[in-house]
């Protein structure tokens, strides 16, 4: 082959080499911005998402009467329920454009991981804040506190079984497991997935009582067997009081402050007995409300004074 043919050859080679180093370059370029928009995209914060998509995704029980239940519809209604659209509502005005609100049946042992995994931006339900859970997710100011009891058979408890020696029922991933244990270390906890199945463990005479916050046993002892009736125990003092917040992601201030300052807006009036959060609660656990359970004058005083924020 002739010297000048070679060098021919080989410029269409350098040219050729260079076009696609050019290419691949400007691949690599591209790659790169995709990358970086990707990685903007998972990092922004709920309110950005929302503001983008439109959607509020939020997560609740379907089986904490009357905080959220289904209806056999397949509608999810409830307290938290109302809360999570007075939140929406909060968000069209902040936002200045429509919000759907997008409802997400959770359990107690999922709900704190599908807020961390990002698949749902906040849960309201019967979550009580703990330090270690605060590890994982954040939490919102309270929106209602209650006491820990149990929840078992006048007949039961008239056969002389003490509180302190039941098998009592509690649901697999809660805090009141734990307020149990610590409370009545001689009693036998049994977990179960929900409440529902507790309850149906007490009818079956597998367990002796249930525990949860008083309320939520209130809504229970609303479907217990006709003619059966139900205490709740202690009698006087409850084992503990949990207070309930809603949860949401880790280190979204914006977010989080956004939620605060619409339950702040809410709890105005409270004092006397007046204002939107008051109106929520009697539509729900007033005299003509799912399940009858007066705001006492101790709640009543904790909600309001959760508000830390200068004017």
């Amino acid at each position: 082959m002739a010297k000048g043919t070679l060098m021919r050859i080989d410029l269409r080679t350098i040219n050729s080499l260079c076009k696609t180093g050019a290419r691949l370059a400007m691949a690599a370029a591209f790659a790169g911005i995709w990358a970086c928009s990707t990685m903007s995209a998972a990092s922004a914060g709920v309110l950005e998402r929302i503001a983008e998509t439109g959607q509020l995704t939020a997560g609740t029980r379907a089986d904490a009467r009357p905080f959220a239940m289904m209806r056999p519809d397949g509608v999810i209604e409830g307290f938290s329920i109302d809360l999570l659209e007075i939140i929406r509502e909060e968000l069209e005005e902040t936002l200045g454009r429509p919000v759907d609100l997008q409802l997400e049946v959770v359990t107690a042992a999922d709900r704190l991981d599908r807020i961390e995994s990002g698949e749902l931006d906040i849960v309201c339900g019967i979550t009580t804040p703990t330090w270690e859970r605060e590890e994982q997710v954040d939490f919102t100011i309270p929106f209602f506190r209650d006491g820990t009891r149990v929840l078992s058979y006048r007949e039961t408890v008239e056969s002389g079984i003490g509180i302190d020696y039941m098998r009592i029922g509690v649901v697999a991933g809660t805090i009141t497991r734990d307020i149990v244990a610590d409370d009545l270390p001689t009693s036998e906890i049994q977990t179960f997935s929900d409440m529902e199945s507790a309850m149906a463990a007490m009818e079956a005479g597998e367990v002796d009582g249930i525990a949860n916050i008083g309320v939520v046993l209130l809504g229970m002892a609303q479907r217990a067997e006709p003619r059966r009736s139900v205490v709740l125990l202690p009698r006087t003092a409850p084992l503990g009081t949990e207070a309930l917040a809603c949860v949401v992601p880790e280190d979204d201030s914006a977010w989080r402050d956004m939620v605060n300052r619409t339950l702040v807006s809410l709890y105005q009036g409270i004092g006397d007995y007046r204002g939107r959060y008051v109106e929520v609660y009697e539509r729900w656990f007033g005299r003509n409300g799912a399940l009858v359970y007066p705001l006492d004058r101790s709640t009543r005083d904790y909600l309001g004074e959760v508000n830390i924020w200068a004017q």
